[in-house]
């Protein structure tokens, strides 16, 4: 049996957590398919970025192997992703819209509720690409995530409040943890019932994988609308998620988060509050195929040569 040889992807950050976590995720899926060696470059802080560039460019002695791949995220990974590219070869995938010309990169990851002419190099995902799991699931866990103040939806935290509560008695067997984020109002908190299966846990007294542990053990998931990010790991993380609906905000004009939620609905892979409070029975078994892992095969078949 031929052995694959290890594929170097240069994976260029900015210091934002969603960013770096959705580059994660590519690179998970990618694992799992090929051997790896990844390098990260802070693009905050870029001298060891540019030295690796001059010195692949003038034949050097590089630190770092030349890159089959760089992947980027981030406005402000965009170009050094195309001088990686130049200088040092391989090819250039970006996560999101990128702010250069589309053309100008090979591959391109784009949300589907983006408007975008379409072309060759552009992909569509379901939502963010993030890192999934598939892990058995803990007994009856639950989870509840909760958003906040948005300009996509109107927040107002006594409706929340009120449908949290509905969730726990629909479902009085599920231990449901409550878990805001940094953009969910403090009064909140005092709005929320008083019940047996519900612990409340604010955003300051988790660690920084705290969400990831816990959606990977949840089997049930409610996410508040606005968080569309937290939606899609839910989704990735193979519980059975449902959207706590809130009001759009403009409802004559064109929301890509609420169409993006429509779409989930009629296929089946979520469910909301608008129709119930209960999610046992009411979705079939979780059938979302994680986006980094159809991201991480389109990656390989298109830009990969073998073995």
């Amino acid at each position: 049996m031929t052995r694959q040889r290890r594929l170097v992807i240069w994976r260029l950050v900015d210091g934002k957590p969603g960013h770096e976590k959705q580059s994660a995720g590519l690179l998970q899926g990618i694992e799992a398919l090929r051997p790896v060696e990844v390098y990260d470059f802070d693009m905050r802080f870029k001298a060891l970025f540019w030295r690796q560039v001059r010195r692949h460019a003038l034949r050097g002695a590089p630190d770092i192997p030349a890159p089959d791949i760089t992947v980027g995220v981030g406005h402000r990974t965009h170009l050094p992703t195309l001088i990686a590219r130049y200088f040092c070869g391989g090819k250039s995938v970006v996560l999101m819209k990128p702010t250069l010309p589309h053309r100008m990169f090979d591959l391109i990851f784009l949300p589907q509720h983006d408007r975008y002419w379409r072309k060759n190099n552009l992909v569509e995902t379901r939502g963010v690409v993030c890192p999934s799991a598939d892990r058995p699931k803990a007994g009856n866990s639950g989870l509840i995530l909760l958003g906040g103040a948005n300009r996509h939806f109107e927040w107002t935290s006594a409706d929340v409040a009120a449908q949290v509560a509905a969730i726990a008695r629909a479902s009085p067997h599920v231990e449901w943890q409550v878990c805001d984020s940094r953009r969910t109002p403090e009064r909140l908190r005092e709005a929320l019932p008083a019940a047996a299966n519900l612990r409340y846990r604010p955003w300051q007294s988790t660690s920084g994988d705290f969400l990831e542990k816990a959606l990977a053990a949840a089997r049930y998931v409610w996410v508040t609308a606005d968080s569309a990010s937290m939606l899609y790991e839910a989704l990735s993380a193979s519980a059975q998620v449902g959207v706590i609906a809130l009001d759009v905000k403009r409802p004559g004009r064109d929301n890509k988060h609420a169409r993006g939620i429509r779409l989930l609905l009629s296929q089946g892979h979520v469910f909301s509050t608008a129709d119930g409070f209960r999610l046992e029975g009411s979705l079939m078994l979780p059938h979302f195929y994680p986006e980094n892992r159809r991201c991480a095969e389109i990656v390989v078949e298109r830009l990969v040569s073998s073995p």
